[in-house]
């Protein structure tokens, strides 16, 4: 019987250490340079904010729209640090309700990104939307806030202070 817990007990710590492991091989800064920033990674992809690429497109406070680009690179988690693909997304930011948008595909089909959706729904673009409008603004607009996470079924932050620190 103990050997069965001490074997339980390795297997969690290999699952658990392998899958910090996952999370911390994606560089915080493509290829060392701070000018794109880590916004999400996924599956050994890994998701940049170019901070370069920034674009303040609407300034009518307490409404506001930003567009970035956001490159790419596969098996980021391998060291690779090729680009792979460069999209242009537009964030439509409402302060006064904290709603933020996004328009993927450069037409004004503003999408609500839910700060309490899945990550199929969020990913990605609302970091790279909160990472946007820090880097215009040096404010947090999700950021710091208790939501109500429904499939962990407790309040989260969303984005805590170490997400702001690699802007």
């Amino acid at each position: 019987m103990k050997k069965m817990i001490g074997i339980c007990i390795t297997m969690f710590l290999i699952i658990f250490s392998s899958t910090t492991l996952a999370y911390n091989s994606y560089p915080l800064h493509l290829d060392g340079n701070s000018n794109f920033i880590l916004c999400d990674g996924h599956m050994g992809t890994a998701w940049y904010v170019d901070r370069s690429s920034l674009s303040v497109q609407e300034y009518e406070p307490p409404q506001y729209i930003i567009a970035v680009n956001i490159v790419s690179v596969d098996q980021a988690d391998e060291g690779n640090t090729s680009i792979s693909n460069v999209r242009t997304y537009r964030f439509f930011y409402n302060y006064d309700s904290r709603k933020m948008y996004v328009d993927a595909n450069g037409n004004s089909n503003w999408r609500y990104l839910d700060p309490q959706g899945s990550w199929a729904e969020t990913g990605v673009k609302m970091p790279a939307g909160e990472i946007a409008f820090a880097l215009a603004y040096n404010l947090k607009f999700y950021g710091g806030r208790s939501w109500y996470n429904q499939f962990l079924h407790r309040s989260t932050v969303i984005f805590n202070d170490d997400f702001y620190d690699r802007i």
